[in-house]
């Protein structure tokens, strides 16, 4: 039986069970219902900034819908399009809003290039909660009255190699 070898690299960049190639991204989406929703996307690149780069990056602008959702710079920026370096067990944070109080949901909505050893855990600071988004939807509650159940403070996503 013959072998195949694989390429050692990708996209310029040595890969290995612990790393994401250049150009690998992956997007988080924020459900009310079939209608209403927001997403953000976290793309990988090895030269990319940790904080806000309008090169690399694009900043969110709240719209007139009814849910908000963007991934945390290491400046503390808003962005709909964030570019990061890959670091094994990274936090990215995220910011939530809503115009309305109600249940919720989160999901992984698109993982390109991802390699399947990595694990993409979504944590729940407010509940203390951690789930493994890859493979569930989070449900959630958001309370206008409480600012606790939503904002930069809630929620952040852990990406690391799995076990």
């Amino acid at each position: 039986m013959q072998q195949i070898a694989l390429p050692s690299q990708l996209a310029g960049v040595v890969t290995s069970p612990d790393t994401i190639p250049d150009g690998a991204c992956l997007k988080i989406k924020l459900v009310k219902d079939s209608t209403n929703y927001d997403e953000t996307m976290i793309r990988f690149n090895h030269t990319a900034t940790k904080a806000y780069n309008p090169g690399e990056d694009a900043v969110y602008l709240m719209g007139f819908g009814q849910e908000h959702l963007a991934s945390l710079s290491y400046d503390s920026t808003d962005l709909a399009i964030n570019s990061l370096q890959y670091m094994p067990d990274m936090s990215v944070g995220l910011d939530i809003h809503a115009r309305l109080s109600g249940v919720y949901r989160l999901q992984l909505s698109y993982r390109k290039n991802i390699p399947s050893g990595i694990q993409v855990w979504l944590k729940d600071a407010y509940r203390k909660d951690s789930l493994e988004i890859s493979h569930y939807n989070y449900y959630f509650d958001l309370y206008q009255a409480d600012t606790a159940s939503f904002g930069r403070n809630r929620f952040s996503l852990v990406i690391r190699p799995g076990a």
